[in-house]
Order: C-alpha cells, then structure tokens, then sequence
C-alpha cells in the first residue's frame, strides 16, 4: 500500500504523516487563506473615538411634581354640587388637578461653575508640552545654535575690523592678585639690589675678615679644654664637630 493511497483513502488511521509535519487530514476544509471564526460588525465607535473625543454630561430632567391637590379638587366638587362620596369618585375620575409648584424649589440655588460659563475651560493643573521628538532628531535645535554662533562670531569679528584697538581682557580677582604679588616681589627685589651698602669706618673698609662661618663656632679655649678632657674623661662633642666648652663640667 503506497503513501498516496494511504492519504487518498479517507482513513485516519491510514494516513501517514511526514517527519515533522502534522498528519494530513481526512475532511474536505478551505484553502489556507481561509480565516476560522465569526465576522463581528465593527464598531462605529472605536478607541480612538471614545479617548480623543469629549462627551459632555447632559443632566436628566428633574422629575416633577407627582399627585393630585386635594385641596382644589374639594374646592371644585363643592361648586359642581357633589355631596357624596360616590359623587366625590366620579368627579374626580372625570377632572385632573395636579400639583402646581407655587413657590421657589427648596434648598440652595444651583452653583455656577466656571464651564458653564467658558464652555471652553478645563480643569486641573496644567502639563508641560510634549517633547518635539521631529525636530530633536532632525537636529533643529543644533542647527539653530550653529546659526546663533556663527551670528555671534561675524559680530566680533566685524567690531574687530572696525577697531584697531587690542581686545580689553578681563582678569578675574585670583589673576589680579597674583600679578600684584608678581610686582610687588619684583620691586623689593630691586630695592635690595640698589639698596646702599652698610656704613663702614673708612679705616676698616679695605680689612678682610678672618673669621669664616666654620670658625664662628669654634672656642678660643679649645686646645686647653681638650688637655684637661683627655685627663678627667671622654668628651662631648657637638654635631658640628667642635667640642663644647661646658661639656666637660656637665660630666663632673
């Protein structure tokens, strides 16, 4: 028995399904384009309608007054001669007196708000406006800095061609106050270089000094200070070198 016959047979259990792909079936069904389901009537008022349209409230009419006034319907049976109950029923089926609002309705007057004046007016706090998503990426708002630059950068230079003058800069304080150090050390330092040399006796101005910086720490009473240490004990030095002179009593 072929394949062919199998699925020509009209035999569920007969018909062999490929690998990976659903038995066929047995049932006479549509083409593939064929959409399964009930056709529902659209709606004439869709989402679009009902969030971007705005249907106002239209208030149902105040239900009137309801009965029959007794006290005019007694009145009038009186003029028309009943003198009976019966009389009574039959006048009144035969005659209407309803009740008339005679005086103003009860409770407060209604409101005035501000939409029955303004139909116009909407309530609430006012949103930011939605971002022009068009124009940012279309690159408006660059282009038009681009054009305030370059409106910029003609002025100054046609202010620049206009004057020969050089630019004023303008310093900022901590610029201020460095170039005023920067001067006043610059002055000082000149007033040291022309400041006159120290008065000198004549006599004493062309003797050199004998003394050198080395020497200033040294004592005139050394080499007996070191005779006397080298015969009581050692010595204390300091940290240039040179002995001190009051190291050998301390030691006493």
């Amino acid at each position: 028995m072929t394949d062919a016959y199998r699925n020509s047979s009209g035999n569920a259990v007969l018909a062999k399904d490929d690998i990976g792909k659903a038995k066929p079936t047995i049932y006479d069904l549509p083409p593939d384009n064929h959409a399964y389901g009930r056709s529902e009537i659209p709606d004439m008022e869709g989402a679009r309608e009902v969030t971007m349209n705005w249907a106002p409230h239209v208030p149902r009419p105040k239900p009137g007054l309801k009965g029959q006034d007794f006290k005019l319907i007694n009145k009038m049976a009186t003029r028309s001669k009943v003198g009976n109950a019966k009389q009574l029923a039959d006048f009144r089926r035969s005659n209407d007196f309803p009740l008339a609002q005679t005086g103003p309705a009860a409770g407060p007057p209604p409101k005035v708000i501000p939409s029955d004046v303004i139909p116009a007016f909407a309530y609430g706090r006012k949103s930011r406006p939605s971002t022009p998503i068009s124009h940012v990426i279309k690159g408006h708002y660059a282009a038009e800095f681009e054009e305030a630059q370059d409106m910029s950068y003609a002025k100054v230079a046609e202010e620049r061609g206009a004057s020969s003058r050089p630019t004023k800069v303008k310093l900022t304080k901590t610029a201020s106050a460095q170039i005023r150090l920067g001067r006043d050390q610059k002055a000082a330092q000149q007033m040291l270089v022309n400041a006159p040399p120290p008065w000198t006796m004549k006599k004493f101005r062309n003797v050199k000094g004998k003394m050198s910086p080395a020497e200033m720490g040294r004592s005139s009473s050394e080499p007996n200070i070191r005779q006397r240490g080298a015969n009581s004990g050692p010595m204390r030095r300091l940290d240039d070198g040179a002995s001190s002179p009051f190291s050998v009593f301390g030691e006493m």
